[in-house]
């Protein structure tokens, strides 16, 4: 129920996003199988980052389209979407046995002391999240989609460039490339960002503590050390009195 709200609010906005049909049930979802859902438009098409590997010339071209729409989403209002600053509280809550309740409170303060705002942020915008269709790019995966500051939206793409997981079964020379190209490819993005944007790069940096504790959230296995080791060096004031209690 939650992500068909959120996809009929970001439909609704103008925003490409595939459409949404609810259906004529008393929770206007449907059932197959004992399994609940709602109808969307199928869109057809590769993904920004299928295009990519396949023809990395475009690189710098795609890059533009991404800043492009991702200003675009930052651009946009939308009504019925949850709080960015309530997500992020309620799972630093989630996590605070992990991090340690003090290291937690220190984490709640800085999300606090950020920004609000009432801009639509995607929650998980990377090029695999965009289908490249006959009639132009259209985005998907709205579930995490909050309204809030653009600032943190970009934060979360550019942990994503930088330290996501890479697919199974690759060798270690396919991810020093991977790697690569994504370092290149979140160089342009950003700078093309900005470039049209009154968002600078220190506002964006100050988004990584609270951006690292939600990805914690996620539950990865092999990002977990990492991001505990970040979490550790914003906030090792913290991390004394934790280990003492």
């Amino acid at each position: 129920m939650r992500e068909l709200e959120i996809s009929c609010a970001i439909h609704e906005s103008g925003l490409p996003s595939p459409a949404v049909y609810p259906a004529e049930t008393e929770d206007v979802l449907i059932e197959i199988d004992d399994r609940l859902g709602f109808v969307m438009d199928r869109i057809d098409g590769p993904s920004m980052l299928r295009v990519l590997t396949a023809k990395p010339w475009k690189m710098v071209q795609l890059a533009c389209v991404f800043a492009r729409l991702h200003r675009m989403v930052h651009a946009t209002t939308a009504t019925h979407l949850p709080s960015q600053r309530e997500r992020l509280h309620h799972v630093i809550d989630r996590i605070a046995e992990e991090v340690g309740a003090n290291t937690a409170a220190q984490i709640h303060t800085a999300v606090d002391a950020l920004p609000d705002g009432d801009a639509v942020c995607h929650g998980d915008f990377h090029p695999d999240n965009i289908l490249m269709s006959e009639r132009g790019p259209v985005i998907i995966d709205w579930g995490p989609a909050t309204s809030g500051n653009p600032a943190g939206d970009v934060a979360w793409t550019v942990y994503l460039f930088r330290h996501g997981g890479t697919p199974p079964g690759m060798s270690v020379v396919q991810r020093l490339v991977l790697n690569a190209f994504r370092r290149v490819f979140l160089f342009m993005y950003l700078r093309a960002y900005l470039k049209k944007s009154t968002m600078s790069r220190a506002i964006v940096k100050q988004w990584e503590p609270p951006i690292v504790a939600l990805r914690l959230g996620d539950g990865i296995a092999e990002e977990r050390d990492l991001l505990l080791q970040t979490i550790r060096s914003h906030f090792s004031s913290g991390e004394g009195a934790d280990a003492a209690d």
